[in-house]
Protein backbone atom coordinates (compact mmCIF):
# COMPACT_ATOMS: atom_id res chain seq x y z
CA UNK A 1 0.00 0.00 0.00
CA UNK A 2 1.42 3.63 -1.15
CA UNK A 3 1.52 6.11 1.03
CA UNK A 4 -1.54 7.76 -0.57
CA UNK A 5 -3.76 5.26 0.24
CA UNK A 6 -2.47 4.95 3.78
CA UNK A 7 -3.23 8.40 4.51
CA UNK A 8 -6.64 8.20 3.11
CA UNK A 9 -7.29 5.05 4.72
CA UNK A 10 -6.18 6.27 8.26
CA UNK A 11 -8.71 9.59 7.50
CA UNK A 12 -11.29 7.34 6.99
CA UNK A 13 -11.11 5.67 10.18
CA UNK A 14 -10.83 8.85 12.55
CA UNK A 15 -13.92 9.77 10.30
CA UNK A 16 -15.66 6.27 11.43
CA UNK A 17 -14.33 6.90 14.94
CA UNK A 18 -15.89 10.54 15.01
CA UNK A 19 -18.97 9.41 13.60
CA UNK A 20 -19.42 6.63 16.38
CA UNK A 21 -18.69 8.87 19.52
CA UNK A 22 -21.28 11.86 17.80
CA UNK A 23 -24.12 9.32 17.53
CA UNK A 24 -23.86 8.53 21.51
CA UNK A 25 -25.44 10.57 23.86
CA UNK A 26 -21.84 12.41 25.78
CA UNK A 27 -23.25 10.90 29.10
CA UNK A 28 -23.03 7.17 27.73
CA UNK A 29 -19.66 7.71 26.61
CA UNK A 30 -18.75 7.50 30.36
CA UNK A 31 -20.11 4.86 32.59
CA UNK A 32 -17.84 5.37 36.06
CA UNK A 33 -20.38 7.41 37.32
CA UNK A 34 -23.23 4.94 37.14
CA UNK A 35 -21.23 2.12 37.90
CA UNK A 36 -19.97 4.21 40.92
CA UNK A 37 -23.66 4.74 42.25
CA UNK A 38 -24.41 0.72 41.69
CA UNK A 39 -21.77 -0.11 43.95
CA UNK A 40 -22.69 2.57 46.64
CA UNK A 41 -26.12 1.44 46.20
CA UNK A 42 -25.35 -2.40 46.73
CA UNK A 43 -23.29 -1.44 49.68
CA UNK A 44 -25.72 -0.11 51.72
CA UNK A 45 -27.94 -2.87 50.89
CA UNK A 46 -25.41 -5.14 51.99
CA UNK A 47 -26.07 -7.44 48.41
CA UNK A 48 -24.35 -9.86 46.44
CA UNK A 49 -25.50 -6.98 43.34
CA UNK A 50 -26.77 -4.27 41.82
CA UNK A 51 -28.15 -3.83 38.48
CA UNK A 52 -29.47 -0.76 36.22
CA UNK A 53 -30.54 0.30 33.12
CA UNK A 54 -31.71 3.63 31.41
CA UNK A 55 -33.84 4.54 28.18
CA UNK A 56 -33.47 7.89 26.55
CA UNK A 57 -36.20 8.56 23.92
CA UNK A 58 -35.77 4.98 23.00
CA UNK A 59 -32.06 4.72 23.25
CA UNK A 60 -30.58 2.44 25.64
CA UNK A 61 -27.71 4.71 27.11
CA UNK A 62 -26.69 2.62 30.20
CA UNK A 63 -27.32 -1.37 31.35
CA UNK A 64 -25.09 -2.47 33.73
CA UNK A 65 -24.59 -3.90 37.28
CA UNK A 66 -21.99 -4.26 39.83
CA UNK A 67 -21.38 -7.60 42.09
CA UNK A 68 -23.27 -11.09 41.27
CA UNK A 69 -27.03 -11.82 40.68
CA UNK A 70 -26.51 -15.68 42.02
CA UNK A 71 -24.06 -15.18 45.06
CA UNK A 72 -23.71 -19.06 45.10
CA UNK A 73 -22.89 -19.83 41.71
CA UNK A 74 -20.43 -16.44 41.37
CA UNK A 75 -22.82 -15.22 37.99
CA UNK A 76 -22.07 -11.28 36.99
CA UNK A 77 -24.99 -8.94 37.34
CA UNK A 78 -25.99 -6.82 34.82
CA UNK A 79 -29.49 -5.11 33.05
CA UNK A 80 -30.37 -7.81 31.16
CA UNK A 81 -30.23 -9.74 34.81
CA UNK A 82 -34.35 -11.25 35.50
CA UNK A 83 -35.27 -10.40 39.03
CA UNK A 84 -38.32 -11.15 40.89
CA UNK A 85 -39.90 -7.54 40.48
CA UNK A 86 -42.43 -7.43 43.52
CA UNK A 87 -44.93 -4.87 43.58
CA UNK A 88 -43.63 -3.17 39.94
CA UNK A 89 -45.64 -6.14 38.74
CA UNK A 90 -48.77 -3.91 39.84
CA UNK A 91 -47.63 -1.06 36.88
CA UNK A 92 -48.04 -4.48 34.59
CA UNK A 93 -51.11 -4.69 35.68
CA UNK A 94 -52.81 -1.10 35.56
CA UNK A 95 -51.54 -0.65 32.00
CA UNK A 96 -53.70 -3.70 30.85
CA UNK A 97 -56.20 -2.47 32.72
CA UNK A 98 -56.17 0.82 30.78
CA UNK A 99 -56.33 -0.96 27.65
CA UNK A 100 -59.65 -2.20 28.70
CA UNK A 101 -60.78 0.65 29.93
CA UNK A 102 -59.86 2.14 26.53
CA UNK A 103 -61.92 -0.99 24.61
CA UNK A 104 -64.83 -0.25 26.93
CA UNK A 105 -64.45 -3.81 28.80
CA UNK A 106 -63.44 -2.10 32.11
CA UNK A 107 -65.50 0.52 33.65
CA UNK A 108 -63.35 1.80 36.40
CA UNK A 109 -66.29 2.91 38.40
CA UNK A 110 -67.73 -0.17 38.37
CA UNK A 111 -68.29 -2.48 41.52
CA UNK A 112 -65.36 -5.39 41.44
CA UNK A 113 -68.11 -8.13 41.35
CA UNK A 114 -68.97 -7.20 37.50
CA UNK A 115 -65.48 -8.77 36.67
CA UNK A 116 -65.28 -11.22 39.41
CA UNK A 117 -68.78 -12.10 40.44
CA UNK A 118 -67.72 -14.45 43.28
CA UNK A 119 -66.30 -12.22 45.02
CA UNK A 120 -68.21 -11.39 48.36
CA UNK A 121 -69.81 -8.28 48.53
CA UNK A 122 -69.41 -6.54 51.64
CA UNK A 123 -70.42 -3.36 53.85
CA UNK A 124 -69.67 -0.68 51.07
CA UNK A 125 -69.72 -1.36 47.04
CA UNK A 126 -65.89 -1.48 46.17
CA UNK A 127 -64.92 -0.08 42.53
CA UNK A 128 -62.10 -1.02 40.27
CA UNK A 129 -60.87 3.14 41.17
CA UNK A 130 -60.90 2.42 44.72
CA UNK A 131 -58.91 -1.11 44.34
CA UNK A 132 -56.00 1.00 41.47
CA UNK A 133 -55.68 3.96 44.22
CA UNK A 134 -55.74 1.38 47.24
CA UNK A 135 -58.37 3.42 48.82
CA UNK A 136 -61.03 -0.34 48.67
CA UNK A 137 -60.36 -1.02 52.17
CA UNK A 138 -59.29 -4.67 52.07
CA UNK A 139 -56.61 -5.20 54.16
CA UNK A 140 -52.77 -6.26 53.15
CA UNK A 141 -50.81 -8.43 54.21
CA UNK A 142 -50.97 -9.68 57.70
CA UNK A 143 -47.78 -11.23 59.62
CA UNK A 144 -48.03 -15.03 60.73
CA UNK A 145 -50.81 -15.19 58.21
CA UNK A 146 -49.17 -18.15 56.21
CA UNK A 147 -49.12 -20.36 58.83
CA UNK A 148 -46.49 -22.44 61.11
CA UNK A 149 -43.64 -22.91 59.29
CA UNK A 150 -45.12 -20.56 56.23
CA UNK A 151 -46.35 -23.36 54.78
CA UNK A 152 -48.99 -21.42 53.06
CA UNK A 153 -46.28 -19.80 50.74
CA UNK A 154 -45.56 -23.05 48.97
CA UNK A 155 -48.78 -23.45 47.37
CA UNK A 156 -49.38 -23.63 44.07
CA UNK A 157 -53.28 -21.87 43.11
CA UNK A 158 -54.47 -21.94 39.58
CA UNK A 159 -56.80 -19.17 39.56
CA UNK A 160 -57.52 -15.79 41.99
CA UNK A 161 -60.70 -17.02 42.90
CA UNK A 162 -59.03 -20.14 44.65
CA UNK A 163 -56.02 -17.85 45.65
CA UNK A 164 -58.06 -15.37 47.49
CA UNK A 165 -59.94 -18.12 50.09
CA UNK A 166 -57.45 -16.97 52.56
CA UNK A 167 -59.21 -13.51 53.40
CA UNK A 168 -61.73 -12.23 50.98
CA UNK A 169 -64.79 -13.15 53.27
CA UNK A 170 -63.38 -10.59 55.94
CA UNK A 171 -64.60 -7.41 56.29
CA UNK A 172 -63.53 -4.15 55.18
CA UNK A 173 -61.37 -2.00 57.08
CA UNK A 174 -63.10 0.93 56.42
CA UNK A 175 -66.22 2.15 54.26
CA UNK A 176 -64.32 2.26 50.29
CA UNK A 177 -62.89 5.72 49.50
CA UNK A 178 -62.42 7.23 53.14
CA UNK A 179 -58.70 6.20 53.33
CA UNK A 180 -55.52 4.88 51.96
CA UNK A 181 -54.25 1.76 52.68
CA UNK A 182 -52.09 -0.07 50.86
CA UNK A 183 -52.81 -3.57 50.02
CA UNK A 184 -51.36 -6.20 47.21
CA UNK A 185 -54.40 -8.72 48.31
CA UNK A 186 -56.95 -5.77 46.68
CA UNK A 187 -55.03 -5.64 43.74
CA UNK A 188 -54.76 -9.30 42.91
CA UNK A 189 -58.71 -8.63 41.74
CA UNK A 190 -57.18 -7.07 38.92
CA UNK A 191 -56.29 -10.20 37.22
CA UNK A 192 -59.88 -11.48 37.54
CA UNK A 193 -61.20 -7.92 35.98
CA UNK A 194 -58.33 -8.42 33.14
CA UNK A 195 -59.45 -12.08 32.36
CA UNK A 196 -62.93 -11.68 32.20
CA UNK A 197 -63.01 -8.52 30.41
CA UNK A 198 -60.32 -10.05 27.70
CA UNK A 199 -61.34 -13.52 27.62
CA UNK A 200 -57.97 -14.96 27.85
CA UNK A 201 -55.47 -15.96 30.98
CA UNK A 202 -53.87 -12.59 32.32
CA UNK A 203 -50.50 -13.87 31.64
CA UNK A 204 -51.66 -14.77 27.54
CA UNK A 205 -52.87 -11.13 27.55
CA UNK A 206 -49.67 -9.66 28.92
CA UNK A 207 -47.57 -11.06 26.37
CA UNK A 208 -49.54 -10.38 23.56
CA UNK A 209 -51.00 -7.23 24.94
CA UNK A 210 -48.04 -5.20 26.51
CA UNK A 211 -44.69 -7.64 26.71
CA UNK A 212 -44.48 -8.48 22.95
CA UNK A 213 -45.26 -5.09 21.70
CA UNK A 214 -42.62 -3.62 24.25
CA UNK A 215 -39.98 -5.95 23.02
CA UNK A 216 -39.68 -7.64 26.85
CA UNK A 217 -38.38 -10.91 25.80
CA UNK A 218 -37.50 -11.68 29.51
CA UNK A 219 -40.99 -10.83 31.11
CA UNK A 220 -42.70 -13.68 32.55
CA UNK A 221 -44.60 -15.05 35.72
CA UNK A 222 -42.99 -16.76 38.17
CA UNK A 223 -43.74 -19.71 38.09
CA UNK A 224 -41.52 -22.40 40.13
CA UNK A 225 -41.17 -25.08 37.72
CA UNK A 226 -40.03 -23.01 34.88
CA UNK A 227 -36.52 -22.52 33.75
CA UNK A 228 -35.36 -19.21 33.29
CA UNK A 229 -32.99 -18.10 31.93
CA UNK A 230 -30.27 -15.66 33.55
CA UNK A 231 -32.18 -15.76 36.54
CA UNK A 232 -31.34 -13.67 39.61
CA UNK A 233 -31.40 -14.83 43.52
CA UNK A 234 -32.78 -12.92 46.18
CA UNK A 235 -31.41 -12.77 49.51
CA UNK A 236 -31.60 -11.75 53.33
CA UNK A 237 -28.96 -9.51 55.36
CA UNK A 238 -29.26 -9.81 58.82
CA UNK A 239 -28.07 -6.66 60.50
CA UNK A 240 -27.32 -8.15 64.13
CA UNK A 241 -25.39 -10.71 63.11
CA UNK A 242 -24.15 -8.94 59.77
CA UNK A 243 -24.73 -12.46 57.96
CA UNK A 244 -26.52 -13.02 54.37
CA UNK A 245 -28.71 -15.61 53.52
CA UNK A 246 -30.63 -16.86 50.93
CA UNK A 247 -34.29 -15.79 50.60
CA UNK A 248 -37.27 -18.16 51.68
CA UNK A 249 -38.69 -19.42 48.48
CA UNK A 250 -41.92 -18.72 47.65
CA UNK A 251 -44.81 -19.64 45.55
CA UNK A 252 -46.03 -16.41 44.22
CA UNK A 253 -49.14 -17.74 42.27
CA UNK A 254 -51.32 -15.80 45.11
CA UNK A 255 -50.58 -12.76 43.81
CA UNK A 256 -49.10 -12.46 40.31
CA UNK A 257 -50.76 -8.78 39.35
CA UNK A 258 -49.55 -7.77 43.83
CA UNK A 259 -45.57 -8.96 43.05
CA UNK A 260 -45.23 -12.29 40.96
CA UNK A 261 -43.39 -11.03 38.22
CA UNK A 262 -40.07 -11.67 36.40
CA UNK A 263 -38.48 -9.18 34.42
CA UNK A 264 -35.31 -7.49 33.96
CA UNK A 265 -34.26 -3.63 34.02
CA UNK A 266 -33.70 -3.79 30.47
CA UNK A 267 -37.26 -4.80 29.94
CA UNK A 268 -38.54 -2.30 32.70
CA UNK A 269 -37.35 0.48 30.42
CA UNK A 270 -38.80 -1.06 27.33
CA UNK A 271 -42.17 -0.59 28.90
CA UNK A 272 -41.63 2.87 29.59
CA UNK A 273 -40.73 3.57 26.56
CA UNK A 274 -43.47 2.19 25.06
CA UNK A 275 -45.75 3.84 27.07
CA UNK A 276 -44.29 6.97 26.40
CA UNK A 277 -44.94 6.68 22.89
CA UNK A 278 -48.03 5.50 22.65
CA UNK A 279 -47.23 2.13 21.59
CA UNK A 280 -49.72 0.43 24.88
CA UNK A 281 -51.85 2.77 25.68
CA UNK A 282 -53.62 6.38 24.16
CA UNK A 283 -52.63 9.51 25.31
CA UNK A 284 -56.10 9.93 27.31
CA UNK A 285 -55.29 6.46 28.95
CA UNK A 286 -52.30 7.48 29.87
CA UNK A 287 -53.28 11.11 31.32
CA UNK A 288 -55.77 9.57 33.53
CA UNK A 289 -53.82 6.62 34.76
CA UNK A 290 -51.18 9.73 36.20
CA UNK A 291 -53.74 11.94 36.77
CA UNK A 292 -53.63 12.23 41.08
CA UNK A 293 -57.12 10.62 42.17
CA UNK A 294 -57.01 11.39 45.53
CA UNK A 295 -57.91 14.63 47.59
CA UNK A 296 -56.78 16.11 50.98
CA UNK A 297 -59.16 14.60 52.65
CA UNK A 298 -58.27 11.04 52.34
CA UNK A 299 -56.08 9.73 54.75
CA UNK A 300 -54.02 7.21 56.64
CA UNK A 301 -56.55 4.88 58.70
CA UNK A 302 -56.20 5.23 62.44
CA UNK A 303 -54.12 2.11 63.29
CA UNK A 304 -55.91 -1.51 63.10
CA UNK A 305 -55.40 -4.22 65.03
CA UNK A 306 -52.67 -7.09 63.86
CA UNK A 307 -52.13 -4.64 60.19
CA UNK A 308 -48.43 -4.31 59.64
CA UNK A 309 -47.33 -0.78 60.43
CA UNK A 310 -47.88 1.35 57.27
CA UNK A 311 -45.94 4.33 55.93
CA UNK A 312 -46.59 7.95 57.01
CA UNK A 313 -48.48 10.13 55.20
CA UNK A 314 -50.41 9.12 51.49
CA UNK A 315 -48.63 9.43 48.33
CA UNK A 316 -49.82 11.56 45.69
CA UNK A 317 -51.75 8.45 43.53
CA UNK A 318 -52.37 8.16 40.86
CA UNK A 319 -53.79 4.68 39.51
CA UNK A 320 -51.41 2.47 40.74
CA UNK A 321 -48.26 4.91 39.50
CA UNK A 322 -47.35 7.25 42.28
CA UNK A 323 -46.27 10.99 41.10
CA UNK A 324 -42.69 11.93 42.55
CA UNK A 325 -41.36 14.55 42.05
CA UNK A 326 -37.57 14.95 42.16
CA UNK A 327 -34.71 17.23 44.09
CA UNK A 328 -35.03 19.35 41.41
CA UNK A 329 -38.75 19.50 41.24
CA UNK A 330 -39.17 17.95 38.28
CA UNK A 331 -42.26 15.37 38.33
CA UNK A 332 -42.27 11.98 37.31
CA UNK A 333 -43.80 8.69 37.87
CA UNK A 334 -42.50 5.70 39.31
CA UNK A 335 -43.67 2.32 41.80
CA UNK A 336 -41.17 0.48 43.61
CA UNK A 337 -41.31 -3.45 44.15
CA UNK A 338 -39.84 -5.89 47.26
CA UNK A 339 -40.46 -9.78 47.25
CA UNK A 340 -37.73 -12.91 47.80
CA UNK A 341 -35.06 -10.88 48.75
CA UNK A 342 -35.18 -8.13 45.97
CA UNK A 343 -35.55 -4.55 46.16
CA UNK A 344 -36.87 -3.21 42.45
CA UNK A 345 -37.67 0.67 41.45
CA UNK A 346 -39.20 1.99 38.22
CA UNK A 347 -39.09 5.84 37.44
CA UNK A 348 -40.51 7.17 34.22
CA UNK A 349 -40.18 10.73 33.41
CA UNK A 350 -43.12 10.27 30.08
CA UNK A 351 -42.13 13.82 29.06
CA UNK A 352 -38.82 14.08 28.06
CA UNK A 353 -38.83 9.93 27.80
CA UNK A 354 -36.29 9.30 29.67
CA UNK A 355 -37.06 5.76 32.34
CA UNK A 356 -34.54 4.29 34.81
CA UNK A 357 -35.18 0.95 36.60
CA UNK A 358 -32.86 -0.63 39.61
CA UNK A 359 -32.93 -3.48 41.61
CA UNK A 360 -30.60 -5.03 44.24
CA UNK A 361 -30.75 -8.65 45.53
CA UNK A 362 -31.21 -8.20 49.07
CA UNK A 363 -33.40 -7.03 52.13
CA UNK A 364 -32.61 -5.71 55.45
CA UNK A 365 -29.97 -3.07 54.67
CA UNK A 366 -30.66 0.68 53.95
CA UNK A 367 -30.91 0.91 50.10
CA UNK A 368 -32.32 4.38 48.81
CA UNK A 369 -33.62 2.94 45.34
CA UNK A 370 -35.69 5.82 44.75
CA UNK A 371 -32.47 8.22 45.01
CA UNK A 372 -30.43 6.40 42.83
CA UNK A 373 -32.70 6.64 40.23
CA UNK A 374 -33.42 10.02 40.17
CA UNK A 375 -29.74 10.58 39.89
CA UNK A 376 -29.50 8.34 36.77
CA UNK A 377 -31.96 10.12 35.39
CA UNK A 378 -30.49 13.64 36.10
CA UNK A 379 -28.15 12.97 33.87
CA UNK A 380 -30.79 13.38 30.83
CA UNK A 381 -33.19 15.96 31.64
CA UNK A 382 -33.16 19.83 31.41
CA UNK A 383 -32.71 22.01 35.66
CA UNK A 384 -36.07 23.03 36.42
CA UNK A 385 -36.40 25.50 38.92
CA UNK A 386 -38.39 24.53 41.88
CA UNK A 387 -40.75 26.66 43.31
Amino acid sequence: MNRTARQILVFHRAWLLCLLLFALPAQALDATGPYARLEQLREAAHAPGATAAVMVEGELVFSGGVGQADAENMVPADGASVHNIGSVSKVMGVIAVMQLVEEGKIDLDAEIQAYAPWFPRKQAPITVRQILTHTSGIRHYRDGEFGEGEVLRFQQFDGIEAASLRWRDEPLLFAPGTYWNYSSFATNLLQAAIEQASGQDMESYMRERIWRLAGMDSTQFDVPARIVPRRARGYEWDADTSTLANAMQENVSYKYVGGGILSSDEDMVRMGHALNGGRLLGAGAMAEMYRPQLDASVTRPPSTPNERPGRDGVPVQGLIWRVQQDAAGRTYVAHGGSVKGTLSYLANYPGQDVVVALHVNARGGEADLRTVAEALAAKFLPMVEKD
